[in-house]
């Protein structure tokens, strides 16, 4: 049975009453366990692995287990190996840098107008070495991708495609087993930027078969790092900027550096609260199946159901604004909301709600491209609620109850 949403927001000490997080798809709150984990990592093995005394064994013991906790979140446990990097950013650089020894003029990438800068910046700078960029745009009033326009610019010279399976102003939920066939079918690789999606869904990339796969962990309800899955055979295939003497072990010539240990301890313990979402009890100990994750994301669904009615109720009642996304409620997409109002600037809209006790934000969110193919100007954005697991509904029909006066009552 799922826990009940009042048992699920205590476990998570910063939330509160009296103040909503609204802004979880800039980066999501953390469970007690996560907290007590980093804390006692510093109390107990704050020390370097590789050593033969217990305190660094049990430090690279945490190493392990929480790749393993990464790797199975991925469901990619014996397909391949996961990076450890400080961000997202920092990981599509490393590996855009590393294509660089792989391709060669005259091929070709697409690149989704859909995803964040993060995961445009690094391939499109291919072109200093004559790689030819092909964009794979979207829809310019909704902000969908097509799955129709991806195979119009797919062809044999198309050596990759790099997507994000949800824009992060538009809360689409994109087939990636769909684009990954279309690009395997010419031979491509397939990276998928999951960053979006993985506080809600749980990544599957032994079902969609895509060949790498990243997510940053503050935004799945862990500390600030990320992971990037890369098939075995794909590693082996490019070149790492790490030292060249370290013995190749999994993904490691990817990571440069100590990693953050007492962060992949915290993380590791998010396997804990993945059990109490999942109605089983967690010795803390193991780390937690593949099943388990798959339950905790069901019951995760389960709560985001709600909220996607709620707030679309909300904005399908308004006439003067402009909703990015699915608007059905039944619609497949995530509780991330994004609008633009006909008359009044988002930065004001936002300023006000946020003086009312609520956590939204405004911007562009680093998907300056998207935002530009919408006709959306890029210095003013969107407003952007964008709601977790964790919200309750009363959060959501407050949030909505503020907007309705903040839009009535601003005179421009």
């Amino acid at each position: 049975m799922s826990p009940t949403i009042s048992e699920i927001r205590a476990q998570f000490p910063s939330i509160t009453d009296n103040f909503a997080f609204l802004e979880n798809a800039g980066g999501s709150q953390v469970p007690k366990c996560v907290i007590e984990a980093i804390h006692q990592f510093y109390l107990e093995d704050y020390v370097q692995i590789g050593g033969s005394y217990p305190h660094s064994q049990r430090a690279g013991n945490v190493v392990e287990n929480c790749r393993l906790f990464m790797n199975r979140i991925f469901n990619g446990e014996d397909l391949g190996y996961v990076a450890i990097g400080q961000s997202a950013t920092a990981l599509m650089n490393v590996l855009g840098n590393a294509f660089r020894g792989v391709l060669k003029p005259g091929d070709e990438v697409v690149i989704s107008v859909a995803n964040h800068e993060s995961h445009i910046g690094p391939w499109e700078r291919l072109q200093e070495i004559g790689v030819v960029v092909k964009w794979w745009g979207v829809d310019p009033m909704t902000g969908l991708s097509s799955l129709d326009d991806l195979c119009e610019i797919v062809n044999p010279r198309t050596k990759l495609i790099c997507f994000s399976q949800t824009c992060n102003i538009v809360g689409d939920n994109l087939d990636v087993k769909a684009v990954t066939e279309i690009g395997h079918s010419v031979g491509a690789t397939v990276v998928a930027d999951v960053v979006a999606a993985a506080s809600h869904v749980a990544p599957d990339v032994a079902s969609w078969g895509v060949d790498f796969c990243f997510f940053s962990c503050y935004k799945v309800y862990g500390p600030h790092m990320a992971a990037l899955f890369g098939r075995k055979e794909k590693w082996a295939e490019l070149t790492g900027p790490n030292h060249k003497q370290l013995p190749i072990k999994g993904a490691n010539k990817f990571e440069l550096g100590c990693l953050p240990y007492e962060l992949l301890a915290g993380f590791l313990a998010l396997g804990q609260y993945f059990s109490f979402l999942a109605g089983e009890k967690s010795t803390g100990t193991d780390v937690v199946s593949r099943n388990t994750i798959e339950r905790a994301y069901g019951a995760m669904r389960e709560q985001e159901q709600l909220i996607n009615q709620a707030m679309l109720g909300w904005l399908n009642s308004r006439t003067d604004i402009r909703i990015l996304g699915i608007t059905n409620p039944a619609g497949d997409r995530h509780p991330t909301f994004s609008f633009v109002h006909n008359r009044i600037p988002s930065d004001v809209i936002v300023k006000a709600v946020c003086d009312q006790g609520f956590g939204i934000k405004g911007g562009n969110f680093y998907a300056f491209r998207a935002c530009e193919a919408l006709g959306i100007d890029p210095e003013t954005g969107v407003v952007r609620v964008s709601a977790v697991h964790y919200n309750s509904l009363e959060e959501i029909q407050r949030v909505c109850a503020s907007l309705e006066n903040v839009l009535a009552g601003v005179t421009l």
